[in-house]
């Protein structure tokens, strides 16, 4: 088969594995992107002469599934990414194989329309408070939802955390990189960030360290498929019932595990901290990102109990 009449299945292939050599983490999501909502509509076709016609189709199809509710608009949007990534790669990628077109169809096509932002959601120090304490729920689970929390951790970023990375003699963690699906790589945005650690969280460090004897990651391998199907889970094993936290509509998103790192960035601004300091500890590229986290706690501050609080000892493995 020479490139001129190549389908878009093989070619979408041989760019998702070029991806993959080069350590692109969101390859496996990209994959089945395609897979479910692109190729059924477009994959037999010779990749050298799609036209632009066609990739308004598979936009309209987006913008269908999505008023049928079988996707969400963000979900419509980030398959709309991909078919971009792939025509602009068709027709100037740094890979010369891949350079199978002299034009880009899809670069003046309007994407799928974007719908209703769901807020983030938060735990209140009582609700985390609660699940941290509650010896039904698995003390791995536990430490990580501790450590999440306290360290403005995205997913990724804790499963790359090493010991390496954290002086514990002088309180200090530095967050450079992030563990995709194979491989390790820098952190969302190149942003790598050093910060002090919460006071109330060394212990934990320290009571981990001993029995880890500080070598290699922090935690053991994390399943961050199923994390936030385990945060729920724990959550209401641990009696926190409040209707918000699992409400998954139009409007309301449930809580995921990366709703955790959202917990810990409001609980700074709640304390008050300056917004420089925040957008440091959090790695946001951008102020305006911190700035939303700071406008939620300005309203809820009142009442919302102490944050980042002592950890239970059962925490610390000092009982049974």
């Amino acid at each position: 088969m020479t490139h001129s009449d190549e389908s878009v299945t093989h070619w979408a292939e041989r760019w998702c594995a070029a991806r993959e050599a080069r350590g692109v983490g969101s390859v496996r999501d990209d994959r089945c992107r395609l897979r479910c909502h692109v190729l059924p509509l477009i994959g037999e076709e010779s990749m050298t002469t799609v036209a632009e016609a066609r990739l308004e189709d598979v936009r309209d199809a987006l913008d269908l599934k999505v008023c049928r509710h079988e996707l969400s608009w963000r979900t419509a949007l980030h398959v709309w990414a991909v078919v971009r990534a792939m025509f602009r790669e068709a027709r100037a990628s740094k890979v010369r194989a891949l350079r199978v077109r002299g034009d880009d169809p899809s670069r003046e096509i309007a994407p799928p329309d974007r719908g209703v932002t769901k807020s983030k959601q938060f735990l209140f120090p009582s609700e985390l408070g609660a699940v941290l304490s509650c010896e039904a729920v698995p003390l791995a689970a536990r430490r990580a939802f501790a450590l999440a929390t306290t360290l403005y951790l995205r997913a990724s970023e804790l499963a790359a955390l090493a010991w390496d990375d954290i002086d514990l003699d002088h309180g200090m963690v530095h967050v450079h990189r992030s563990l995709g699906v194979v491989t390790e790589k820098a952190t969302k945005g190149g942003v790598a960030r050093r910060f002090r650690l919460e006071a109330t969280l060394e212990p934990l460090l320290r009571a981990m360290h001993r029995e880890g004897e500080g070598r290699g990651r922090v935690l053991g391998p994390l399943d961050r498929y199923g994390l936030a199907r385990c945060l729920r889970a724990a959550l209401r094993t641990a009696g926190v019932g409040r209707r918000e936290l699992f409400a998954n509509d139009r409007t309301r998103k449930w809580i995921t595990f990366h709703d955790l790192r959202a917990t810990g960035i409001t609980w700074m601004a709640i304390r008050g901290d300056d917004p420089l300091k925040i957008r440091q500890r959090a790695g946001h590229r951008h102020l305006s990102t911190t700035e939303r986290y700071i406008r939620v706690a300005e309203e809820l501050r009142p009442g919302f109990g102490t944050v980042f609080p002592e950890l239970p000892a059962s925490l610390l493995g000092l009982t049974r």
